[in-house]
């Protein structure tokens, strides 16, 4: 697979904590990418990184051959769409109004709202099943609505690659499925998706490519069925787990026998 996003060298910091030091990896162009691993691990350090929003102490984040620092924000935009952990609508604004800045990208002085982006609103309600709320206030909805329409706005913003920080937070099993289902169906249409994961069973599912990670490093990447073993699961999250194939895919399902500290007890 080539590679339109990559990560070359990378050294992380939050203030006077480096999270990851040296750190390279290529995200497979339209593939399906799981980004799994332990809370605190660097997964969501690692995506803000790949969309510009932390910059590196070192090393450097390559879009289309160039390093994404030197690109305008607009084209970024044009060409990443991201969904970060809980974000924040400004007070008031209704669902439609919230899931149109996704077309903010696409236009400018010459080219103001059009067709076509109402089309891509309407479209991306539609496909997160929030039509019907179109009208009310994000301030007034449930969690689990809310977050629906963050990631219609992000779908809204029609990018050919898209990274997501944790986007089945705050969904019950039916809409995580939903989503999921919703993200691989695009990822068919050509998109490249980024996801950060925390149930491993759906990771391995529906993704095709999986990096795990652990203490800001890449363990092991690759296609779930070629990675996920017990040993990586063991290393990864410290978990005694059994590793078999879904009934229903074939790809690896984990099955927690008990936490590592367990090992070799009784």
């Amino acid at each position: 697979m080539t590679a339109r996003l990559s990560a070359q060298g990378l050294t992380l910091r939050y203030q006077a904590r480096v999270i990851s030091r040296d750190l390279s990896l290529s995200i497979p162009d339209g593939a399906f990418t799981a980004i799994v691993g332990p809370n605190a691990c660097g997964k969501s350090t690692l995506l803000r990184a790949l969309t510009r929003l932390l910059p590196a102490e070192a090393g450097q984040v390559v879009l289309d051959g160039k390093d994404i620092h030197a690109l305008p924000s607009r084209e970024v935009a044009r060409r990443l769409g991201l969904l970060p952990q809980s974000p924040a609508a400004p007070d008031g604004i209704t669902v439609a109004d919230l899931v149109a800045r996704g077309r903010f990208p696409h236009q400018s002085f010459l080219r103001q709202w059009s067709p076509e982006d109402a089309l891509a609103v309407e479209q991306a309600m539609s496909a997160t099943g929030i039509a019907d709320l179109a009208g009310r206030a994000v301030a007034d909805l449930s969690g689990g609505q809310r977050q629906r329409v963050w990631i219609a706005m992000v779908l809204a913003q029609d990018t050919p690659i898209l990274l997501l920080d944790e986007p089945t937070t705050y969904l019950d099993i039916v809409h995580q499925v939903d989503l999921l289902d919703l993200l691989a169906r695009l990822n068919g249409q050509g998109r490249t998706v980024v996801a950060v994961l925390h149930e491993l069973n759906l990771a391995f599912r529906f993704a095709g490519h999986v990096i795990a990670m652990r203490d800001g490093a890449v363990v092991a990447r690759g296609a779930p069925e070629d990675i996920v073993t017990e040993d990586l699961i063991a290393r990864v999250f410290d978990l005694d787990a059994l590793v078999m194939p879904d009934p229903l895919t074939g790809r690896p399902m984990v099955i927690p026998r008990g936490p590592r500290a367990s090992f070799g007890a009784g």
